[in-house]
């Protein structure tokens, strides 16, 4: 392909079958998913649901239903990588969308503490093809210079679906009750296998012409090499920080607005919609900026330093304030994530892809469920008080945001070499 004909795809890439069709699929997949995952955040505020299963101020095993799911997703990741790879992302993706489906509906007939954590610890099983399918489908589909735009997209889904899923389950819980909510849910579940029946595990001939520069471009090319990269356990450190950071922000913030800033469950609903919507703009803005400086992991330091500086001052604002700021720093590792499967397109080609995602991101979510669990004790600890719980998630990105100074550091060092000039010139000339 001349590079007339790359400049003019360059300039058309929104209007590609990838971005019309296959971004949008990954991004409902992500929307659905979210919902099913953290309408446990909101069950956890209803004074029914703590009545009925008699865990009023036991925050330890409330954090612990965040906790378990974020278990059985992080360990079924490292599978569902070797199942990618072997039957390919859409068939993994309408597998994983039945056991949802299954799974919610088997949620609403709990009755004890225990009963939950064993479903919620199953459902993250089935959730955990989330990462390995849409990486796999990112690598197959798009070039490399558009994978941090399509990582963000994508993945932006998990703000947008609790921005979506929080009104939305708040309604059905009003209207039948936290297991009634929960039946319908399972119902949703079901929709992605209606787009994925048409979503092909790779592009055409044609459509690879099309994508210029969605060749492997990777310094480490097989799996036994990337384990051996300390870059490659840089991004793993910073998936746990991410997920770290997501999983006990969504879990805690209701509890904590209706709680502590006693905003009514109502009202909470609409002012965390704000903050996600807001998330989801960041989220998108940062992916853009990243794959037009080719900064990813600069990005990814300037945005956990963000979280670092406005995390404590935010609970400081009128009860409205904090939950839009709050909400709106989901952003935050909305965008790392995102910026870590960039980053890991770079080190690892396309045969290896699924597997490659399920050790980073299986590790860093197993890791991270420490997170809401850790931030229930603090809770406790404190009589009640949150701070310690936020002080906690600061910490934990200010470590993030030395990884990817780190990781910054490093690639600078390796496109900077008397080594690389042909590999440089290979990846500007895919970037344009």
């Amino acid at each position: 392909m001349t590079q007339a004909a790359v400049n003019g795809e360059a300039s058309r890439w929104i209007f590609t079958k990838r971005w019309l069709f296959v971004a949008p699929a990954m991004l409902f997949l992500w929307i659905i998913a979210q919902i099913d995952k953290t309408n446990v955040s909101l069950i956890i505020a209803d004074n029914h649901f703590l009545n009925e299963l008699h865990l009023v101020g036991h925050n330890a095993e409330l954090g612990g239903l965040m906790s378990a799911f974020f278990l059985g997703y992080g360990f079924s990741i490292f599978g569902w990588g070797v199942l990618v790879d072997r039957f390919g992302p859409r068939v993994c993706a309408i597998a994983g969308s039945v056991a949802w489906a299954a799974l919610l509906f088997s949620s609403s007939r709990v009755t004890t503490i225990n009963e939950y954590l064993l479903v919620r610890f199953l459902l993250g099983v089935a959730e955990g093809n989330l990462w390995p399918v849409c990486n796999a489908l990112t690598n197959y589909w798009y070039p490399v210079r558009e994978h941090a735009r399509v990582q963000t997209f994508w993945v932006s889904g998990s703000t947008l679906g609790t921005a979506v899923g929080v009104p939305v389950v708040s309604a059905l819980m009003l209207a039948s009750d936290w297991r009634g909510a929960l039946a319908l849910l399972s119902l949703v579940s079901l929709l992605p296998i209606a787009v994925f029946c048409f979503v092909g595990n790779r592009p055409d001939a044609k459509q690879r012409e099309s994508a210029a520069g969605a060749g492997d471009l990777a310094a480490e090319t097989t799996l036994s090499e990337l384990w051996k990269s300390n870059s490659f356990w840089l991004v793993t450190f910073c998936q746990f920080v991410s997920c770290t950071t997501i999983y006990t922000l969504i879990q805690w913030i209701p509890s904590y607005l209706t709680s502590v800033r006693h905003i009514s469950f109502a009202s909470m609903g609409a002012l965390i919609t704000v903050g996600y919507v807001l998330a989801t703009v960041m989220t998108l803005t940062a992916g853009y900026l990243a794959d037009r400086t080719m900064q990813r992991a600069l990005t990814g330091a300037l945005v956990c330093l963000l979280f670092v500086i406005v995390v404590m001052p935010a609970q400081m604002l009128s009860p409205w304030g904090s939950a839009i700021l709050l909400s709106t720093l989901i952003g935050v590792p909305g965008t790392t994530g995102a910026l870590n499967g960039a980053l890991m397109h770079r080190m690892i080609r396309s045969d290896g892809i699924a597997r490659a995602t399920g050790v980073y991101t299986g590790t860093g979510n197993v890791v991270s469920a420490i997170g809401p669990v850790f931030f229930g004790i603090l809770i406790g600890r404190l009589a009640g008080q949150y701070w310690g719980g936020f002080l906690f998630l600061a910490i934990v990105n200010a470590a993030g945001a030395v990884a990817y100074f780190t990781l910054h550091r490093r690639e600078s060092r390796l496109f900077n070499s008397d080594a690389a000039p042909a590999r440089v010139a290979s990846v500007v000339g895919s970037e344009i």
